[in-house]
């Protein structure tokens, strides 16, 4: 069942088994269980901390995404992992899908090739005006290519450790155009 609209819906629950057929380019948001998740959640804001984009559909769906520590023999870089294991209770305490229908279907095809060939390359959190290369970002940067339009917005923080414009997964959640396809949460 498809949930057309342009705000996020409360999440609701339903098993795993029962996800809708998925498309290269749609999005797959998740809030992780860790403290560095619960943390971009919470300055980030929003009911996510993570971003992938399906960029294979068969033989099963498989998602790339740029993450820290999701594979520990592959720490710190952009990773392909199965549908099924980037939404497990282990990586995610809540889950959704969205399309995003601002792009044709031509273009989600080009933007999740863009994506799956930044399958290895390094993970880089960054500040928007340096080299980055982080969940929201290389979503971001594929998207541009193919509709220089896409803007979603930017925070500026100003912590410890954190100076500059940053992007998360909340700026995809909010982008006009985009139907959420299904939403999970075992999350109270």
């Amino acid at each position: 069942m498809a949930l057309a609209s342009l705000q996020p819906q409360p999440s609701v629950s339903a098993p795993v088994r029962s996800l809708p057929p998925v498309q290269n380019g749609d999005w797959v948001f998740r809030l992780g269980p860790s403290r560095e998740s619960r943390l971009i959640q919470q300055v980030g804001g929003g009911d996510y901390s993570h971003i992938g984009m399906i960029v294979s559909t068969s033989p099963q769906a498989l998602v790339a995404h740029a993450t820290t520590d999701d594979d520990p023999e592959r720490p710190d870089q952009v990773l392909l992992s199965p549908l099924t294991e980037f939404v497990d209770p282990r990586h995610a305490r809540a889950f959704a899908i969205a399309r995003p229908d601002f792009l044709d279907a031509e273009q989600r095809l080009q933007v999740s090739a863009a994506v799956r060939d930044e399958v290895g390359q390094p993970f880089l959190l960054e500040p928007r005006n340096l080299a980055h290369r982080y969940c929201t970002t290389l979503l971001a940067d594929a998207i541009r290519m193919q509709h220089p339009g896409f803007d979603p917005q930017w925070q500026r923080l100003d912590l410890p450790v954190f100076h500059g414009e940053y992007l998360f997964p909340r700026a995809f959640a909010e982008y006009p155009g985009i139907t959420w396809l299904y939403r999970y949460s075992i999350v109270e």
